[in-house]
């Protein structure tokens, strides 16, 4: 997983999840962008507004814990957390 982030002028975060191409399948794509929603949603409340970010999406264990430490870990080292 990868992330870039923008300042945005805006009071909310977006978020954009992109799986690369060499993902086998589309389920197996649309799984992953489902799962690191999914760790986005639960966890966008306790980050600082004002960002755009986008989640590049590599193939590898797409299970919720992992994806979920992963995200938690990129977000921080962007300072992202308030």
């Amino acid at each position: 997983m990868r992330l870039h982030v923008l300042p945005n002028a805006l009071a909310v975060n977006r978020a954009v999840f992109v799986p690369v191409r060499s993902y086998p399948d589309s389920v197996s794509r649309n799984r992953a962008r489902r799962l690191a929603r999914d760790c986005w949603r639960l966890g966008k409340e306790l980050l600082s507004p004002g960002h755009d970010v986008v989640v590049v999406l590599y193939p590898g264990t797409d299970e919720f814990r992992s994806r979920r430490s992963q995200l938690e870990r990129l977000l921080r080292q962007a300072g992202l957390y308030a």
